[in-house]
């Protein structure tokens, strides 16, 4: 190990950031491109312009989304409502039918009778003008004296009457049967409605559905990419120090690392991965190379000579410090880690940097939770106080600022 290309020095403050709302889920590995944050960090409080607009494009996309949601729900369920109805409208048209055709039958039955009451009336020379009104009206203009004289009792009266009350009958039913067909009709013309409405309602839902997926990820990316509030680093570096911390403690329990405690290195030896200008991305990788000085005993350094041709560092006479924990390629070579999962192992990848240096201090020391192990595991990384007690004080700092769960704990 090399000191960094940065010394340590007290960080500026952080300016207040606006609140943004937590939405929806932690991170899905299951939608493409979605940054694989450890979702124990979903609670982290992040903040950044940039964040911000992305979770208003967010947001929005979702309530979209929600929206198109809805209105498919209510189609579908007045479908539902309409097709449930439609056999309930059949049967009673059916029921009614069959009520017209049973009142027409027994009014059959009462005409027959009224029928037989005036041929018995006729043969028993009875009134016929009068006894002829009353078979005709619907209301007979006859007094009780008359009627009792025509029909010579009261049958012809509970006649009518009857006759009168299955006409009143079969016109209600008849009236119910038509209604019956009536409202199936106009319920078979709005399924055919909203048949033709669905596909449209169905894209819609599918659009935002896709729109919601595509501002999640940027949305996801934003949030890694902003400041933790309270320090200096995105999320994203405060991933790559968790995740290290955390495959080191089920790696090697007894050696304790924090993540603190690798932060307090990356912040000293490259800034967190922005040293010189540059950036870190969302998996990790530095938007470009982080190159020490040359190792060539110059500039209070010791002297290193090449062992990678230069691959690494692109000097093939003296090796150089690279990437944003600053190995030396003889060093890398031997610690080398995959810390993102991603299949490579780059010294210039902040997720395998870190994890390399995890490994590093395990090796050197143990109890790296307390400050005597830290101490002993700082000073192999650089052998220099000045450079032990500058990663001690940023890690101590962030371990007070920032509430993460801790590995093991």
């Amino acid at each position: 190990m090399a000191p960094g290309p940065a010394r340590a020095e007290k960080p500026a403050a952080t300016p207040a950031a606006p609140s943004v709302p937590a939405l929806l889920a932690p991170p899905s590995p299951e939608l493409p491109g979605l940054p694989t944050t450890s979702t124990e960090l979903a609670q982290v409080p992040v903040a950044s312009p940039a964040f911000s607009r992305a979770a208003d494009r967010y947001g929005q996309a979702h309530r979209s989304h929600a929206d198109a949601q809805s209105r498919r729900g209510e189609l579908d369920h007045t479908v539902t409502i309409l097709r449930t109805r439609a056999p309930e409208l059949d049967a009673t048209r059916v029921a009614a039918e069959a009520r017209v055709q049973g009142l027409r039958t027994r009014l059959e039955v009462v005409e027959a009778a009224i029928q037989a009451l005036a041929i018995e009336s006729f043969v028993a020379g009875g009134a016929d003008e009068r006894f002829n009104e009353a078979m005709v009206s619907e209301t007979p203009a006859i007094n009780d004296v008359d009627r009792r004289d025509v029909l010579s009792g009261q049958s012809l009266e509970v006649l009518l009457a009857e006759r009168e009350a299955y006409r009143v009958r079969i016109d209600e039913a008849a009236s119910r049967a038509a209604a019956a067909v009536q409202d199936m009709a106009a319920i078979q013309q709005a399924l055919a409605d909203l048949d033709t409405t669905r596909p449209g309602i169905i894209d819609q839902e599918l659009r935002t559905a896709a729109d919601v997926a595509v501002q999640r990820v940027a949305y996801e990316e934003a949030r890694v990419l902003s400041t933790v509030e309270g320090v200096e680093f995105p999320l994203v570096a405060l991933d790559a120090y968790y995740r290290a911390a955390i495959a080191l403690s089920q790696q090697q329990p007894g050696c304790r690392v924090r993540w603190w405690a690798l932060a307090g290195i990356s912040r000293v030896e490259g800034r967190h991965g922005t040293y010189g200008g540059t950036t870190l991305l969302a998996n990790g990788d530095t938007s470009r190379r982080i190159v020490g000085i040359q190792l060539n005993g110059t500039n209070e350094t010791a002297v290193v000579g090449d062992s990678d041709g230069g691959a690494l560092d692109g000097d093939p006479g003296f090796d150089r410090a690279v990437g944003p924990m600053q190995f030396i390629p003889q060093t890398w070579s031997r610690y080398q880690a995959d810390g993102n999962e991603d299949g490579t192992s780059s010294p210039f990848n902040l997720y395998d940097a870190t994890r390399a240096a995890a490994e590093y201090l395990c090796a050197s020391s143990g109890g790296l939770d307390g400050e005597d192990g830290l101490r002993r595991a700082y000073l192999s990384y650089n052998h220099s106080l000045p450079y032990v007690d500058s990663v001690l004080g940023f890690a101590r700092l962030y371990e007070r600022t920032v509430d993460v769960p801790e590995p093991g704990v």
